[in-house]
């Protein structure tokens, strides 16, 4: 389980996301209010889950690289409480608004495929908006078992992870070798 300084990706750490089916709700943050609401929630004991991920930076002249632990998807958390429990949110300033989840199992698909490739610790491309794509199943590597899609035939390896809550999709290069089914 990847944390940033002490703030884990998913809290109660040892609950599975499909564990809170049908009680998924998204906060759309503050900006740079990710963390600092996450924060919060792990305080109140409110279950969340917020994807991390290690982004690559170069600086200076010398183009020296640098690894910082952040948000996979800014601006954004989602939040596992019931509706009638959503008064324990209003104590923090940390988000602008409660998005309701209308089709919990396609998001709680989508929060698992998320969960196993910052796992994986892959290279990861956020995109704005949802990209279109052929249908597609990893069928071995460590990926195995992740729905998606494939961007293109002409570069091989560009597999994507779509989000609509957040229309966010998340693009990851695949091991050549790996097996995909496509649909």
């Amino acid at each position: 389980m990847l944390s940033h300084n002490g703030i884990p990706s998913r809290f109660p750490a040892d609950r599975s996301i499909e564990d809170d089916m049908g009680r998924w709700w998204v906060l759309q943050t503050k900006p740079n209010r990710d963390l600092k609401l996450a924060k919060y929630l792990l305080k109140q004991e409110i279950s969340y889950y917020m994807p991390l991920h290690d982004q690559k930076i170069r600086y200076g002249a010398l183009r020296k690289e640098k690894v910082l632990r952040g948000p996979l998807i800014k601006g954004y958390l989602c939040v596992a409480l019931d509706k009638t429990s959503h008064n324990r949110l209003y104590n923090s300033h940390d988000f602008a608004r409660i998005i309701e989840v209308k089709d919990q199992s396609n998001f709680v698909k989508e929060l698992q495929s998320l969960s196993r490739v910052t796992e994986a610790e892959q290279d990861l491309d956020v995109r704005p908006g949802v990209l279109k794509g052929r249908p597609a199943f990893v069928v071995s590597g460590p990926l195995k078992g992740v729905e998606g899609i494939v961007l293109n035939r002409v570069r091989k390896g560009h597999f994507a992870i779509s989000v609509e809550m957040f229309n966010r999709t998340v693009v990851l290069n695949v091991n050549p070798r790996t097996n995909l089914e496509i649909r």
